[in-house]
């Protein structure tokens, strides 16, 4: 146990001493960065599991946010945004007790990162439409779930939403009025989703 602490405070006091090196502004650099402390956090989490509570974990993660966040530029908000949704994956993935202590991180988990791409789209391409990868985020997430076996997670009911949202898509970025002609090929699809989670649930079943 001491060697594990000793272990994640030069962890802590390396990437703080790496913050104070970089020199934000460079986009790749940026994302490299971004993915080195993504990849950290996701590694404490895992070394903290089952030793610590969750509200230890959480404020590590927290901590890590912050830090990744400051050391930022163009991608900060979506940083912080990307690593509160990272939690929620991190407490799906890595959750106990099975669905019914898991399964509920699914929805927060998919929105905060939604939120985080929108946020990064719209700092790095201003002239580009954020509202549309929301939607297209939030279709995903509920078609994420309901595709899951409920042993993992999903849900059936989940179907309901994302049809919902793909149609909220379908109308905002049918402008001109020709939704008519992509009818067919989007209710196929949807048919396809549909019938692949039937299937999965009675092989499961």
């Amino acid at each position: 146990m001491k060697q594990d602490r000793l272990g994640i405070l030069l962890l802590l006091v390396g990437a703080l001493m790496l913050v104070t090196r970089v020199q934000p502004g460079n986009l790749l650099t940026e994302l490299v960065w971004l993915a080195g402390f993504a990849l950290l956090a996701s590694f404490l989490w895992r070394l903290l599991a089952g030793r610590a509570p969750l509200g230890v974990r959480l404020g590590a993660h927290g901590g890590l946010a912050i830090v990744a966040a400051a050391s930022l530029d163009e991608l900060a908000g979506s940083a912080f945004l990307g690593f509160l949704g990272l939690a929620f994956w991190l407490v799906y993935l890595h959750g106990r007790g099975g669905r019914r202590r898991t399964g509920w991180a699914l929805i927060p988990a998919g929105v905060l990162t939604t939120l985080a791409l929108v946020a990064g789209v719209e700092a790095l391409f201003p002239r580009w439409d954020g509202g549309i990868i929301f939607l297209l985020g939030m279709t995903a997430t509920f078609t994420l779930i309901y595709l899951l076996p409920r042993e993992e997670g999903g849900g059936r009911w989940a179907l309901w939403p994302a049809l919902a949202w793909a149609g909220i898509t379908m109308l905002a970025n049918d402008p001109a009025g020709g939704l008519a002609r992509w009818l067919l090929p989007l209710a196929l699809i949807g048919a396809g989703v549909a019938i692949l989670g039937w299937a999965r649930g009675r092989g499961r079943g």
